[in-house]
């Protein structure tokens, strides 16, 4: 078991954490919980935080869909499910996926689109048609727009 650390050590420490990266208030709250505070302490921490600019909901929202976005090229649906545990409200969560510009979101879509279809040009078409929409609906996209990608696909003979 980890010693105990007194609340000014630890709002220090938290200090450190939130300047690594961003974070959730939930991920910091979680993390202080770790270090032995009690609720009340850790609430009380995480509040002045807040108030001092260390931490942002909607700054946290707004990276966490970037990134998954930018980096791991999710779609919205998936950056939705993957962000909800970090205990964030709705109305935070829906800006932060309206940021994502949808022009390049539906570029990307496009592209991760031909990519597999092409990888799968050896196979029948219905077959063809059924992976790429399951790879695209687990990477996150919603079904109407893969489906415009793959009739887009499909008619330009790719």
């Amino acid at each position: 078991m980890p010693r105990e650390i007194s609340a000014k050590e630890a709002k220090q420490r938290a200090g450190r954490f939130c300047a690594l990266r961003e974070r959730s208030p939930n991920e910091l709250l979680e993390k202080l919980k770790s270090w032995g505070l009690s609720q009340e302490e850790s609430l009380e921490i995480v509040e002045d935080l807040i108030q001092q600019g260390f931490m942002d909901e909607q700054r946290f929202a707004n990276a966490f869909c970037n990134d998954k976005f930018e980096f791991n090229s999710w779609g919205k649906q998936k950056i939705k499910a993957h962000i909800f545990s970090h205990k964030l409200s709705e109305q935070v969560v829906q800006r932060a996926l309206n940021g994502i510009d949808p022009v390049k979101y539906t570029q990307r879509l496009f592209d991760l689109a031909k990519t597999k279809w092409l990888r799968l040009e050896d196979e029948e078409p219905i077959k063809q048609k059924q992976k790429t929409l399951a790879y695209l609906a687990n990477k996150g996209f919603e079904v109407d727009l893969i489906w415009n990608a793959i009739n887009e696909l499909e008619g330009k003979g790719h």
